[in-house]
């Protein structure tokens, strides 16, 4: 049986609020296969959208490449928020996703701000 090549990467989030503050992600990944990284929305109590969500790339990886994209996403609100009607639907938001170089394998990381 082949050994999977993987390729791991940390996501730097930074928040643009009041009181910034910066969350670290990681996640793991075969070597070339693209992974989504982290999901971003505005919305409303009805699904609609709050505006579009902001997102710029600060950091790039250096043995791979993140892409955002403008699309449906799919967010996990719990249970008790009013939003949680949207799951099921979708949301307009930004999806940010990452893709290693082919073959490489080991650490990379990237930053984005929100």
């Amino acid at each position: 049986m082949p050994i999977a090549k993987l390729s791991v990467v940390t996501l730097i989030l930074s928040l643009s609020t009041a009181t910034a503050h910066a969350e670290f992600y990681s996640k793991v990944a075969a070597s070339g296969a693209t992974i989504r990284l982290y999901r971003a929305s505005s919305t409303n109590p009805d699904c609609s959208t709050a505006g579009e969500p902001i997102v710029r790339l600060t950091q790039s990886p250096q043995h791979g490449r993140i892409r955002l994209a403008r699309t449906r996403v799919y967010i996990n609100f719990p249970p008790n928020n009013l939003r949680s009607a949207c799951n099921r639907s979708g949301v307009r938001g930004v999806l940010v996703s990452y893709v290693s170089q082919r073959g490489y394998t080991g650490p990379d990381s990237a930053a984005i701000d929100v």
